[in-house]
């Protein structure tokens, strides 16, 4: 009761000093809590399954002789079966669709934009999915059955049993037989519904389907198994490997927990950044730093006038002992304060925080870290009041009051971070502004890219709706794509693997992407050919032998003219068109090669010029020929800009993160610019009584800070230097790092800094100088 009682005296007298401390703790800690919510959940991705470090997803990997090897997430069922019986080291294993059907239809009602992937019914024996409704020993075992999960049940059926209800996917009815939980976030393999797998245990080795398999060991420790495997895997597939000059292929076991960061396999789960966990959690200790800095400096900003105070206590009784011990428990009580306040900004905070990082936390996951933050937090306080507990308890006759050279030091080092952060977020700015107005290659605007029914019997043909849509006066131009032909949506799911002889014949292996597009499809994109022709309907054999390449394609094979070239696959397909190469992926990624095709087949967009104005005249047209199907759309401008969404979170949470940054060292420089005025305040007065304007007195108080500040910006420089550096290693595309960038930055840290002294300085500056000198 001492120490609180003697806290509201303190705060009674100095409150201005004790709520920008407040402040500054408050929202240093709500950072850090958020920042350990989401570096927790990211670094526990998929932990919570019972058997997680048992279970390891098989991967496959092709070498070319040459050594170039593509990695894919895939696996063959039917082998994994085989694996499974050669090996006893493998307890079981389950199989699950890479994609899966996206709409469901019940009572008339279509409910879209779901995640429902087959699975084989040893997915429940893997994976902890607790069960709701139903046994999950039966679940999936039956055909044409079906398991919700928790949040999809209640969206269809409300507070309603699912249980025995029929739901239709496709053409095929399918009968609710389970609901499980909702899964966590933090889980890799998403879905809202699972219905089984085709693959019943037979098959033949060879026979690659888009699956996911996961075996589950009797132990930890696979390296046997996976030696084991890997003699087993060339063993098999010698044969089928020898028609194609001596690849070889090898499976790898995967540990599940690993999966969520390794984003170098082709057909694989959206992956999460280890970096951005990196900087997250050091940009968050740097802030708490940086209050924790404030909170020195302010302390230490008291010290003069607590001398008489402590000066009094010495002679009661109080020994330096207790004086040590009062002062840190002053700050623990301070932060312990901070740590409750920040604990009721994180829970209304929380919805922010959701939507920014595309999170589900709730209250719970807040509370569940009570215990280790406040053990973060008491230390925290500890370490900030020693070195004024130590400052007050020093004894000797000429101890400055306040603090030097280290409390000037840890401003400098608070600056230094500013300006590495305020030079961070202009970096980050200037390359989304770059990818979001580089030139692409292609015409994106005003280019309409709408969704067409794939269901045969809904479609009326190319034709029909070529004339139909051509007849609308406000469309400038039409064209029919398939499959992957919306541009950044090319996905890993439509590449294939190619394993050739280039022109000198060494073998290479590179993935390609090969969309289908009809005649008019380059025309109306505007993709630039540099050789040959675009493809013509009228030639007979065309949609079969007739193929454009780009510039990347050409290269990797070393090609200089590849007009005319045969390539060699089944049917044989000849080389028609180079087309320049244009960016149809995010530019992180660079430019892959491609091979365009005719369209041969229902296409599934179609593409149309056209004003965003006139949409309603294509709707009622839409309307007219597809009275039950919904009208889809999606303007390709605005599809390319998506692209950089994640780019644009990032930047964004990065400006937050500096601005916070930046106003706690504005807290800070304003307790070592209260500390510094104050021990001049008679200077100041003399200076004034012999003649100074207020604009020299300023000058002179203010030069300090500049020079610290220079300092600042000195040490920085290179460090943000080398951090952007390695940040753009990220982009295949990116901007120049330019001189600009730093030096706005720091002009902007000396500007805020100055602004943050001026009020002071500017109080003392126009202060009666009698009133300093009343009592010498």
């Amino acid at each position: 009761m001492t120490l609180i009682n003697y806290l509201l005296r303190t705060v009674k007298k100095n409150k201005l000093d004790f709520f920008l401390n407040l402040i500054g703790l408050s929202v240093a800690m709500v950072v850090f809590i958020f920042v350990t919510m989401y570096v927790q959940n990211e670094v526990t991705f998929d932990s919570y399954h019972k058997n997680a470090d048992r279970i390891f997803r098989i991967t496959t990997s092709l070498t070319s002789p040459a050594g170039q090897a593509t990695d894919m997430a895939l696996a063959n069922p039917p082998f994994v079966q085989f694996l499974k019986d050669e090996c006893p080291e493998i307890e079981e294993f389950a199989c699950v669709e890479t994609e899966g059907s996206d709409a469901i239809t019940y009572n008339e009602n279509e409910y879209k934009n779901l995640n429902i992937r087959e699975a084989t019914p040893s997915i429940f024996k893997l994976f902890s999915y607790p069960s709701i409704l139903g046994n999950s020993s039966n679940f999936l075992t039956a055909p044409n059955t079906i398991v919700l999960t928790e949040s999809l049940s209640k969206n269809i059926f409300g507070k309603s049993s699912p249980i025995g209800e029929k739901l239709t996917i496709g053409k095929k009815d399918y009968e609710v037989t389970g609901v499980i939980a909702d899964l966590p976030t933090n889980t890799d393999l998403q879905f809202s519904a699972l219905i089984p797998s085709d693959f019943n245990g037979t098959g033949e080795i060879f026979d690659w389907g888009d699956y996911y398999v996961y075996i589950q060991s009797i132990n930890s420790d696979v390296s046997g198994l996976n030696s084991k495997i890997e003699r087993i895997t060339d063993e098999k597939y010698t044969d089928l490997l020898s028609g194609i000059g001596g690849f070889k292929l090898v499976h790898h076991l995967q540990p599940l927990k690993n999966i969520h960061f390794e984003n170098t396999l082709l057909a694989d789960t959206p992956k999460g950044n280890k970096a951005n966990v990196y900087i997250f959690s050091v940009v968050a200790l740097l802030i708490l730093l940086i209050a924790g800095i404030n909170y020195t400096n302010l302390s230490l900003a008291q010290l003069e006038k607590r001398d008489r105070e402590f000066s009094i206590r010495k002679t009661i009784g109080c020994g330096k002992r207790w004086i040590f011990y009062h002062i840190i428990g002053e700050s623990i009580l301070n932060v312990l304060i901070a740590s409750a306040i920040s604990l009721i900004l994180s829970i209304f905070l929380l919805s922010y925080f959701n939507e920014l990082f595309a999170k589900k936390f709730d209250i719970i996951s807040i509370l569940k870290l009570i215990l280790p933050l406040l053990s973060v937090f008491l230390a925290f306080g500890i370490l900030t009041g020693i070195y004024p507990a130590f400052k007050t308890t020093k004894t000797t006759t000429n101890r400055q009051p306040g603090f030097g050279m280290f409390g000037k030091s840890l401003v400098t080092f608070q600056n230094v971070i500013a300006i590495v952060m305020i030079a961070g977020l202009f970096m980050i700015w200037n390359q989304v502004h770059y990818m979001r107005n580089a030139d692409l290659g292609f015409d994106k605007e005003q280019l309409l890219a709408i969704s067409l029914p794939q269901e045969p019997e809904k479609f009326p043909g190319k034709e029909v709706l070529r004339q139909e849509f051509s007849s609308i006066p406000e469309i400038s131009g039409l064209a029919f794509g398939g499959g992957g032909t919306i541009l950044g949506n090319t996905g890993n799911w439509m590449k294939t693997i190619m394993a050739v002889k280039d022109e000198t014949g060494n073998e290479v292996q590179f993935v390609l992407n090969q969309p289908q597009i009809d005649e008019k499809y380059i025309e109306l994109f505007g993709i630039e050919l540099l050789k040959g022709r675009n493809f013509s309907t009228e030639l007979s054999k065309e949609s079969e032998e007739a193929v454009i390449i780009n510039e990347s394609y050409a290269g990797i094979m070393g090609w200089d003219d590849p007009i005319g070239k045969i390539l060699d696959e089944t049917p044989k397909q000849k080389i028609v068109g180079l087309a320049k190469n244009f960016h149809f992926d995010a530019l992180n990624n660079p430019i892959e090669p491609l091979k365009f095709r005719l369209l041969n087949g229902n296409p599934s967009y179609l593409f149309a010029k056209i004003n965003p104005r006139d949409i309603p005249a294509i709707q009622q047209k839409w309307e007219s020929i597809f009275s039950d199907q919904a009208f889809e759309f999606q303007f390709m401008d605005q599809h390319m800009a998506s692209l950089y969404q994640k780019n644009e979170t990032e930047m964004t949470i990065f400006s937050y993160l500096t601005i916070i940054a930046i106003l706690i060292s504005c807290l800070g420089l304003y307790g070592l610019a209260s500390h510094f005025i104050s021990n001049r305040t008679k200077e100041i007065g003399i200076r004034k009584v012999n003649g100074a304007k207020i604009e020299e007195v300023m000058a002179i108080l203010n030069k300090g800070f500049i020079k610290w500040i220079l300092i600042a910006f000195v040490i920085a420089t290179p460090i943000a230097y080398y951090a952007m550096n390695k940040w753009l290693e990220n982009f295949a595309y990116k901007t120049t790092l330019s001189w600009w960038i730093f030096a706005l930055a720091g002009l902007l840290a000396l500007g805020i800094a100055l602004l943050t002294v001026s009020w002071q300085s500017w109080k003392a500056a126009t202060r009666n100088p009698v009133e300093a000198l009343r009592y010498e």
